[in-house]
């Protein structure tokens, strides 16, 4: 299989949640003999160099109100300027809907569905006007694409259009992290998205809860755009800030506490944290389009009892440790890049 695929993000292992999944399943589709090429347009520059398949090539500049006049026309096209086109022979893939209009041109185009804004402004802010535009460009790229994927049964439902889900995709390291017996919970995020602060309100509104039934318990904070008093006056809370690898900050932690609110698709902070043998308590939004298994039951709560279950989960360093174990084992065979690629190669292989 040939595709050329055009993305806002760049394929980096420390890069944007997209970035990384889309990082894992090129490699998992290139190891496995198809032939990928991927065009990143975003305006970031690569943080080192990127994967021999992989080209930044950053939109040129116009001004912000030529931007908005012809966003009113057509939502989100700015990638068009770019001129992109697909290798000869290559099937064309947005992989994300604010790329599609760079492909929708092509034969075969397909789209991807990471999330849906109406479902993350809900849960975060609310939809707002500056949302309009990306509401306008998601229902477009699905009414005009070929192929519509979803990393998720709720968006894919949602989006519509024969939508079909295949799994996001992230690097499984070779080990798992040791398990962490002290009561340390904790969370990495990027904390400017809307739907991070709610989370963070709900998950120090349980934290004193949770310290009176474990004295000893801990709660460090991790990740860009967090103010330092963050959680200011709560007993055992931590801001650690931005860290360099999230990995080097989920070794400290015996839990990851994630009270999710109803945003939509794959959470990666979860994916990691569940890749390196990580326990992970969350809410069902949290493990939308992630294959827990059969034995992953005990690491997905109910808001109201949110707090409660992560009590007893800090309590019981045994629990955690059999939750690790599942949670990295469910995801080596749905979401390492192998297995993610193969699903989605089936798919994108049909006429």
């Amino acid at each position: 299989m040939k595709l050329s695929v055009l993305s806002r993000h760049l394929p980096e292992p420390e890069g944007s949640a997209s970035g990384r999944m889309l990082l894992a399943w090129v490699e998992g589709m290139v190891s496995s003999g198809h032939e990928i090429d991927v065009t990143s347009w975003g305006p970031e520059p690569p943080a080192a160099a990127l994967p021999v398949w992989s080209t930044w090539a950053p939109l040129p500049g116009v001004s912000r109100l030529v931007m908005k006049a012809r966003a009113l026309v057509e939502p989100r096209a700015d990638v068009k300027r770019l001129g992109w086109a697909p290798q000869p022979g290559a099937r064309a893939v947005a992989d994300d809907p604010v790329s599609f209009p760079g492909v929708e041109r092509f034969p075969g185009a397909v789209t991807t569905f990471h999330y849906l804004t109406r479902f993350d402004g809900r849960a975060g802010r609310g939809i707002e006007v500056r949302d309009v535009q990306d509401l306008r460009l998601e229902r477009h790229a699905a009414r005009r694409a070929s192929t519509v994927l979803a990393y998720s049964d709720r968006v894919a439902a949602a989006v519509g259009h024969d939508s079909v889900v295949v799994p996001a995709a992230l690097r499984v390291p070779a080990s798992a992290r040791p398990p962490v017996d002290e009561p340390i919970a904790g969370v990495i995020a990027r904390w400017g998205w809307p739907p991070n602060r709610a989370m963070l309100r709900l998950l120090l509104a349980a934290w004193p809860s949770v310290r009176d039934r474990v004295p000893g318990a801990r709660l460090l904070l991790a990740g860009r755009e967090l103010a330092d008093d963050a959680g200011t006056g709560l007993p055992g809370v931590e801001v650690v800030g931005e860290v360099p690898a999230a990995a080097d900050f989920l070794s400290r932690l015996g839990l990851m506490a994630f009270p999710c609110p109803p945003s939509s698709g794959p959470k990666v902070k979860v994916l990691e944290a569940m890749a390196h043998g990580v326990p992970v308590l969350t809410t069902e939004w949290g493990v939308e389009g992630i294959a827990l298994g059969s034995t992953y039951g005990g690491g997905v709560a109910e808001p109201h009892a949110f707090a409660s279950r992560l009590a007893a989960l800090l309590a019981n360093p045994a629990e955690r440790a059999r939750l690790g174990a599942a949670a990295r084992a469910a995801v080596f065979v749905h979401h390492a890049p192998a297995a993610a690629a193969a699903a989605r190669a089936a798919v994108l292989d049909q006429p």
